[in-house]
């Protein structure tokens, strides 16, 4: 490897930036320092040729970029690692030993990266390897709060959802607040309910409920900091951060409506797992989605998972991170954007189909063996999927999460293309889901492909194959468990295609024979070939057989 990538250096991990253009100065800003730009300055080297840093790091997978100048964020040019979080950082990953680990397309099954070949992801309960699960807030989603959730419980029911996620329903802090409402995540009570949302009383009844129809119900908890106005800072200000004015402030740049959490308080930990053990004890949550969990040290994340699996064996965690190491003792699912940005790229002639796969498999392979990534087209922090590839190429897009490896997760009103929300920062104020635009065509989509996923353990629990196949914007691909067999072909091109498998079992008869056709999308009129071995595939078409 190239000694310019980052490496590990006699004391810490070490940058170089080489730029032909005279600048002032070069930042290092990333996970590591909380974004702050003006703190780790980069030293000229020695030959004038470029700048370069050596940083004590911490084990685990950490985001970064350059800062230019005070002003311009840039990607490391040195670095091909891309977080597949949409926000376009340079990526690295740190070992327990401070070697540095690039993600590259050399990783593979046939040569597997250090995490898959030394670790193997903590054991799961099954029923998060076989969830959908559906994001959603109060206020936007429904009147009444958490009684008008329960009356959409059979709306839940008929899509196929099996876990909610409820984004924070907590009181919002004042001090600061930004809109109406404020950020949801700027929570001033852990053990709180906005009392606009309902009662202790009403949640419980929503959860029974919601048990009662077979779905899991996960809660989100805002793990780095709480609102600047929290309960806890006036009689206990020990349990957050402080400035050099020794003031109570959060250590990333534009919050100032929070109040960062001191991690080497035992107090202030302590305080935490005992408000989350409060939510499954009294309410019976199945779940807690960590948020920013990429900024917490890794001992509190194992304390959090010890202390709770005590109270429910078979409690999840949800890491808000790209972090290989989370999957070793602490949690249970990471994210996983990488399809949105890699249907993206092949439509537009970025990547090409053999790229699509590499990529893919680069990624699996270098995660802990049986890691659990939550994938997603859409999250709280990105744009609608809708508004991102357009209408058509949506629905193709969802073929996909639905179809592939990992637990899916579905943005509230994702599934019928609704287009108003931006980010969470439309819930600051006076927001309601756009339930006028109800694409029912989109809806059943989801529907049948969430029945389709949730009832079959070939797409939980089976092997993943891809079938490569003759066109460069085709994805083709088996998913099978036993003698259970799925063969999805997906379209993600706007034009009509002739398509040649590359496999002589499924390149005849089997792709030719209607009677294995279980679902697609495209028109009812099939062109023929003179090739019996071709199939005729409509513009953003999917086709699903079952073999």
């Amino acid at each position: 490897m190239s000694p310019d990538y980052p490496t590990k250096g006699t004391n810490g991990v070490r940058f170089v930036y080489y730029t032909d253009i005279e600048v002032d100065s070069v930042a290092l800003a990333g996970t590591f320092n909380n974004w702050n730009g003006d703190r780790n300055y980069m030293n000229k080297r020695e030959d004038a040729k470029g700048w370069e840093i050596e940083l004590a790091i911490p084990k685990g997978r950490h985001l970064y970029k350059f800062v230019v100048n005070g002003e311009a964020w840039i990607l490391d040019p040195l670095n091909p690692s891309v977080s597949e979080d949409g926000q376009n950082n340079s990526a690295i990953t740190v070992t327990e030993q401070g070697e540095v680990l690039i993600r590259t397309l050399e990783i593979s099954k046939e040569q597997p990266g250090y995490m898959y070949e030394n670790f193997t992801a903590i054991q799961s309960p099954e029923w998060i390897k076989k969830s959908v699960i559906y994001a959603l807030h109060l206020r936007a989603f429904t009147e009444n709060g958490f009684n008008g959730l329960t009356d959409k419980i059979d709306y839940f029911k008929k899509m196929g959802i099996n876990t909610l996620w409820l984004m924070p329903f907590n009181e919002v802090g004042h001090e600061g607040r930004i809109g109406k409402y404020g950020d949801p995540y700027a929570v001033k009570d852990f053990y709180s309910i906005d009392p606009s949302f309902g009662t202790k009383e009403d949640l419980l009844s929503f959860i029974r409920k919601a048990h009662d129809n077979g779905i899991k119900v996960i809660m989100d908890w805002v793990l780095n900091r709480t609102s600047v106005d929290h309960i806890m800072t006036r009689s206990h200000p020990e349990y957050f951060t402080r400035n050099e004015q020794d003031e109570i402030y959060y250590d990333v740049p534009n919050r100032a409506y929070f109040a960062g959490l001191e991690f080497s308080n035992r107090e202030m930990r302590k305080y935490v797992i005992e408000a989350m053990k409060y939510w499954i004890v009294q309410f019976d949550f199945d779940g807690i989605r960590l948020d920013d969990s990429d900024i917490t040290p890794f001992d509190f994340l194992s304390e959090i998972k010890h202390a709770l699996q005590e109270v429910k064996a078979d409690l999840i965690l949800i890491s808000q991170s790209y972090d290989e190491y989370h999957h070793i003792e602490s949690c249970d699912l990471t994210y996983d954007g990488s399809p949105r940005i890699l249907i993206s790229d092949m439509v537009y002639g970025t990547i090409t189909q053999s790229d699509f796969i590499a990529i893919y498999n680069s990624y699996k392979y270098s995660f802990p063996r049986n890691a659990l990534r939550m994938s997603w087209l859409e999250e709280k922090e990105r744009s609608r999927a809708c508004d991102f590839f357009g209408e058509k190429l949506a629905k193709a897009a969802a073929s996909i999460l639905l179809t592939l490896e990992g637990v899916p997760c579905i943005m509230m009103g994702q599934e019928f293309n609704e287009s108003t929300l931006e980010t969470w920062t439309s819930l600051f104020d006076e927001y309601k889901l756009n339930w006028d635009q109800f694409d029912m065509d989109m809806f059943e989509h989801y529907q049948f492909l969430i029945h389709l996923r949730t009832n079959n353990p070939a797409f939980w629990s089976g092997e993943l194959t891809f079938i490569r196949n003759s066109e460069e914007q085709v994805l083709s691909y088996l998913r099978q468990y036993e003698d259970c067999k799925y063969l999805i072909i997906v379209n993600l091109s706007k034009d009509a295609l002739f398509v040649q498998l590359d496999n002589d079992a499924l390149a005849g008869d089997v792709i030719k024979d209607s009677k294995n056709v279980i679902y697609r999308t495209g028109r009812d009129d099939r062109r023929s070939d003179n090739d019996s071995s071709s199939l005729w595939i409509d513009s953003y078409e999917t086709m699903i057989y079952k073999i």
